[in-house]
């Protein structure tokens, strides 16, 4: 189960970096955005890892506060930054 666990979090990190790739060839962002989506990306993976693991070791509290501290302000981060910073960007960019 645990081999399946760093399996899928490999496959989410790959997903993610091509996600990336394509931003980044469709629209041209400023250094800070980039910044910002990439440690979004970061903490919300680390969250998954962090929360994988503690349930794996049956210390459910573990988990659920790293989902909690690490996955939510991860998915913050990126919403805001896609409502406000690239968004925009991309409309002005895709006409």
């Amino acid at each position: 189960m645990e081999q399946m666990q760093w399996f899928l979090m490999g496959v989410l990190f790959t997903l993610s970096v091509f996600g990336l790739a394509w931003l980044s060839v469709i629209v041209k962002l400023q250094w800070y955005v980039w910044g910002g989506l990439i440690t979004g990306v970061l903490l919300i993976l680390f969250g998954i890892g962090w929360a994988g693991a503690s349930f794996m070791e049956g210390i459910s509290q573990s988990g659920a506060m790293a989902l909690i501290f690490f996955c939510s302000p991860g998915i913050v981060m990126i919403i805001l930054l896609w409502r406000y910073l690239i968004a925009p960007e991309f409309e002005k960019q895709t006409r």
